[in-house]
């Protein structure tokens, strides 16, 4: 931890060039609305402006103002640290207000004490890294009531253009935002405004254009469950002074391609670590492996660090990197194992980037394309996929990325490997005793989304660990219920599909009511087994999926001698646009067993909003207790 230099807070209450009107400070504070008109919400956004300017010589800073009303507890534990990310080599922060306002408008100056540089979290023990800092300010006094002021600029030298992703929809409501770009007269502004019924408004004045846009009474989103992500979802503008992708990308593109040159080190690392592997996807998918299970993923943003790519032979060595330094290495490693790749640049939760408008702002991970001959899709190899079967990826799937090669750019769809995507298959296969015991096998087979919740799981249990799961998960089956044999393909492995099997014996797993035997149909035990399913009765958004999937599952129960079916689940089928679904069961009197089939193909990954309550009630029938209930008769 560092303590910055000494800084000084600018008096003066007026904000000229950051909100329209001339606002004072004490005048946005006062306007602060009350609690009673956002029940729901932890805090309001009383005021926000951004002001994004570059000047003739190609310096950039970035102003930014806001004022945060707390209404709760919550609120205070939210906002009462403010981070501003930096990069120390090349940025500079000048903070020009930091200031609580008590609920009696008394006012109380951020100490300098309390303001100071630190580490983020994730870059802890990773000196490559060591110029990425965060200033973080904790503000005094912050109780509901009171109103938290925050001002500064943020300045670099040499950018050359100006771009990014404003925003204007949180978790927390907003009274008013402004956002106003200035830029020399000679540079184009390409922008997207979405969400919004605003528009900029030009102003020319001389060498300078300046475009202003202005929102008021946004409303907060509320998470709910399987939603699109937030960044797709809110309100925002995109914006760029870059003439076309491909200047946008030279400064990573140039930086990339000179990392991923593979040095002496990695060439001989590579050879050593392929020797003897014949097929060319074998190699692909051991250099893979190496990659994403032996060097640490340091897992923040592409592009929080610049795009600055450190060299592949330096990330090798130290064993650690971010997204853009493991696939530079990655790179670097498929090129000396004789294989051509190039980064794409992707949004981690697939949010379609806005074409028209050129800034790598749009994206926060880096996958690695390696190409596999004509007429063939390239291989998406995502660095930090430690968690997932190979082909298989959550980050940019489904999406547009931006492939950057020498020279050139250009967007390409996404896809995983065919083979990899989402898939469950799941059997309970057990014979019912006459005096209600229940023995059998349970059996998964997971892929894509499934699979990857199962690894990171089960990945690093220990042994003991891994036991105490085991014997969890039979007790679901059945009140002290015994795991007989367990087994479990290797999490860590990510060439082989995770499966999982158990054989367990479970007492008093069937309940009389004399003659009558009643049976709740098993399910199986895993939560990582578990589809996503609806629970509000009401939502704004549409369910969103991780992905389209297969789902299958399959009950044998071999009945008891002297027993036969007194009652058993009609059944259903449903075919809709976004998938098919259905639940069949029967019995077979020549093998005494019920066999009970579930299917649930989901061909789309988003349920729109008017399909949604057709959608709940399909996924709720899988669950009624009249499709989970058997009786058995004694004759």
């Amino acid at each position: 931890m560092r303590k910055f230099a000494p800084w000084i807070l600018v008096l003066a209450l007026s904000l000229p060039g950051m909100l329209s009107g001339q606002e004072t400070v004490e005048e946005i504070v006062k306007s602060a609305p009350a609690r009673g008109k956002y029940p729901d919400s932890s805090a309001v956004v009383v005021r926000s402006a951004q002001t994004f300017t570059l000047d003739n010589n190609g310096a950039r800073r970035d102003r930014h103002f806001r004022a945060l009303g707390i209404f709760t507890l919550t609120g205070r534990e939210k906002f009462s640290d403010f981070r501003i990310p930096y990069d120390k080599n090349k940025d500079t922060i000048d903070i020009l207000m930091a200031r609580t306002y008590k609920g009696d408008a008394t006012a109380i100056d951020v100490e300098e004490k309390a303001v100071n540089d630190l580490t983020p979290p994730e870059l802890a023990e990773a000196d490559l890294y060591a110029n990425i800092l965060h200033r973080v300010l904790s503000f005094p006094v912050v109780d509901p009531g009171s109103v938290l002021v925050i001002d500064y600029e943020k300045g670099r030298e040499g950018a050359g253009n100006v771009g990014g992703v404003v925003p204007f929809q949180f978790d927390e409501p907003v009274v008013k935002k402004e956002l106003t770009v200035i830029i020399p007269g000679d540079k184009i502004l390409k922008s997207k405004i979405l969400g919004l019924t605003a528009s900029f408004e030009e102003e020319t004045d001389g060498a300078q254009k300046t475009y202003r846009l202005r929102a008021e009474n946004l409303a907060q989103i509320k998470p709910e469950e399987y939603m699109p992500p937030l960044a797709e979802i809110a309100s925002r503008v995109v914006f760029s002074t870059f003439s076309d992708w491909e200047e946008a990308a030279r400064a990573f593109s140039e930086s990339f391609f000179k990392a991923a040159v593979p040095s002496a080190e990695v060439k001989a690392f590579t050879v050593d670590l392929i020797k003897g592997i014949p097929g060319r996807n074998e190699r692909i998918q051991r250099v893979f492996s190496f990659v994403v299970r032996d060097v640490r993923s340091v897992r923040f943003s592409f592009g929080q660090g610049g795009f600055e790519v450190n060299p592949a032979g330096a990330v090798l060595k130290n064993r650690y990197g971010d997204w853009k330094d493991k696939s530079a290495l990655l790179a670097a490693m498929l090129k000396a194992a004789g294989f051509d790749a190039y980064p794409v640049l992707v949004h981690s939760r697939s949010v379609p980037p806005e074409e028209d408008v050129p800034t790598l702002e749009q994206f926060d991970a880096v996958l690695v394309a390696v190409d596999r001959g004509a007429g063939e899709e390239p291989l998406f190899l995502n660095p930090f996929a430690d968690d997932s079967f190979f082909g298989y990826f959550r980050e940019g799937r489904d999406s547009r990325g931006l492939a950057v090669k020498p020279g050139a750019v250009g967007f390409v769809p996404v896809r995983c490997l065919p083979e990899a995507e989402s898939g469950l298959m799941t059997r309970i296969v057990g014979e019912i005793g006459p005096d209600g015991a229940f023995k059998g096998v349970i059996a998964a087979e997971l892929s894509g989304f499934f699979d990857q919740r199962g690894r990171r799981e089960l990945k690093d249990m220990t042994a003991k660990e891994l036991d105490v799961f085991y014997k969890e998960s039979v007790n679901k089956i059945g009140e002290d219920a015994d795991a007989l044999r367990n087994e479990l393909s290797d999490p860590k492995d990510l060439n082989q599909k995770l499966k999982i099997s158990q054989e367990f014996s479970a007492r008093d797993f069937a309940v009389f009511q004399g003659p009558i035997m009643l049976i709740h149909l098993p399910q199986i035990p895993y939560a990582f087994a578990e589809v996503p399913s609806p629970s509000l009765a009401a939502r704004r958004y549409a369910f969103r999926l991780p992905g389209e999937a297969e789902v299958r599952s399959e009950i044998v129960l071999k009945v008891p001698a002297g027993f036969e079916p007194l009652y058993l689940p009609e059944g259903f089928s449903y075919a809709k646009e976004y998938g098919d679904f259905s639940f069949a069961v029967s019995y077979e009197p020549d093998r005494s067993s019920v066999l009970i089939k579930r299917t649930a193909l989901f061909k789309k990954k988003e349920i729109p909003l008017d399909r949604y309550d057709e959608f709940k009630a399909i996924m709720e029938s899988f669950g009624l207790t009249k499709n989970n209930l058997i009786l058995l008769e004694k004759k």
